[in-house]
């Protein structure tokens, strides 16, 4: 991470942009021979074009002289940066991670755009994980614009009466915070410069820097992909305190502001969806990853055998989200764990993050804070029951063929290990979506437990396991396997076609 020079020098255009000039030297990996000269005129200077409209989401001047931001440059990251990644349970190498489009923001640029190993990164100093702080915080890529342009860099200068040449020089470098001089000042044309020496060239090349707001979720797929090097096993707990990332972690990795990542994982969106909070935080640090899928099966099914066998009083809601009557959530997540218990043979107890982590997705419950907060008050939702004992009939339940469950029979199943729930309630096969799929055996439908949560997070390597599983799929039938990946219609199809054998 490089702090940008807090002496910028910035060039006002008529037209809607602004340009500014950074020294090289801020860009850690392109640092240039001049840089240790401690003339400070002799560090070769970049432009930075900047937005004068504000609307446009892109990067302006009031968000370089806001003292609420915090603005500065990160160059390329990698996991080997934090000290513990080696000791993650899934670590593989870097170049493998990168697979599948986790850069997403230097694919989006036409050719006359060529990305550069930099991102700018706009941070409210605050510790806000609100929609404001989401909305005020900015993740540009730096991206070199080649222009048939020569940029010259002539800086003014003040003469007074009795300058010295100390006083020349400190004038050439003001800060943009301080106060434009109101009184008239002679000029003089300081030697020109040329803007946009590269490197490693022999020759001055003509380009600038574009910041190009990235979009919301811009990390998603890297951060799915980081978070998965840590999978929790609640049947066999870490023993390090240096489980997982947080989230001043997760956003150097992803190279984001971490607002944006604060946001995502207080929300479960952007690649947190299915994160889970890793038990036992030291000093109050928390730690992120992900959930084993034995253990996710596990903690689900003693969730519908509580439910099934539990004296609780129980309140249900539907989808419309009606709270006027909720039940306290501490006894069902007590009955919960020891069930667990008693049904693993476990010595362990189950974590109350990782019972909290099965939950939530079942119950509707009022809360203004991060969705890792537990609530005191609650209600069970109808329809997320009814999906959790629909994946306990696939995993505990025997059908009578091999090959799958007949529809019949497996309605008959589902509906023994439904709870006491709403009057007359009737699970609909369409409940299915995203956790089993049908097809026609012998004249008869049948239904072959396909979960989403277990299928890669990598989408290369998801829909290949799809395909693997059946060789046609419908945009329909496919939707459900890409939910979570944010995919549109569209892009669900170009997949299914780029890998169709």
């Amino acid at each position: 991470m490089t702090i940008m020079s807090s002496s910028f020098r910035h060039l006002d255009d008529s037209g809607t942009t602004t340009l500014l000039t950074l020294p090289l030297s801020d860009f850690s990996k392109t640092i240039s021979s001049n840089a240790d000269n401690n003339d400070e005129d002799s560090d070769d200077l970049v432009l930075v074009s900047l937005s004068n409209d504000s609307e446009s989401g892109g990067l302006t001047m009031n968000d370089l002289l806001n003292s609420q931001n915090s603005v500065y440059i990160l160059g390329d990251t990698s996991e080997s940066d934090i000290a513990h990644s080696a000791n993650a349970p899934s670590n593989h190498d870097n170049s493998h991670q990168r697979q599948g489009g986790d850069e997403e923001g230097a694919n989006q640029y036409s050719s006359s755009f060529e990305p550069v190993a930099a991102r700018l990164i706009v941070e409210p100093c605050t510790s806000n994980t609100g929609n404001d702080s989401k909305r005020q915080a900015k993740t540009l890529d730096l991206v070199r614009v080649e222009t048939s342009n020569t940029y010259i860099v002539t800086p003014p200068m003040a003469i007074d009466n009795d300058c010295s040449g100390d006083q020349q020089g400190d004038s050439k470098r003001q800060k943009l915070s301080e106060t434009t001089p109101t009184i008239k000042q002679q000029l003089v044309t300081m030697p020109a410069r040329s803007i946009g020496v590269v490197p490693g060239e022999n020759s001055p090349s003509c380009f600038f820097l574009d910041p190009m707001v990235l979009p919301q979720g811009h990390f998603a797929n890297k951060l799915r992909t980081v978070l998965s090097q840590w999978v929790y096993n609640p049947l066999e707990p870490p023993s390090t305190s240096q489980f997982g990332y947080t989230t001043r972690e997760l956003a150097h990795i992803c190279r984001s502001s971490l607002s944006e990542i604060e946001y995502a994982l207080s929300n479960r969106v952007y690649g947190a969806e299915d994160v889970l909070v890793i038990p036992a935080g030291v000093n109050g640090v928390t730690r992120y990853g992900m959930l084993s899928e034995e253990g996710r099966q596990t903690v689900s099914m003693a969730i519908v055998s509580t439910l099934l066998e539990s004296d609780l009083d129980l309140e249900w809601t539907s989808s419309d989200n009606n709270m006027e009557k909720t039940m306290e959530l501490s006894p069902l997540m007590r009955e919960v764990r020891s069930n667990w218990q008693r049904e693993e043979g476990a010595d362990n107890e189950l974590a109350d993050e990782v019972v909290w982590h099965g939950l939530r997705p079942i119950v509707s419950y009022n809360s203004v804070c991060s969705k890792d907060e537990i609530p005191k008050q609650a209600q069970l939702i109808v329809e997320e029951v009814a999906k959790l004992a629909a994946h306990h009939v696939f995993l505990r339940g025997t059908p009578r063929s091999a090959s799958g469950w007949e529809e019949d029979e497996f309605v008959e199943a589902w509906s023994i290990r439904l709870p006491t729930m709403a009057d007359k309630y009737q699970a609909s096969m369409e409940l299915l979506s995203g956790i089993a799929i049908s097809e026609m055996v012998e004249d008869k439908l049948q239904w072959r437990y396909f979960p989403a949560s277990g299928l890669p997070l990598n989408l290369s390597l998801r829909i290949k396991s799809m395909l693997a599983m059946r060789s046609t799929w419908t945009v329909e039938e496919a939707k459900p396997y890409f939910e979570k990946m944010a995919l549109n219609e569209s892009e669900i199809v170009a997949l299914l076609k780029s890998h169709k054998k």
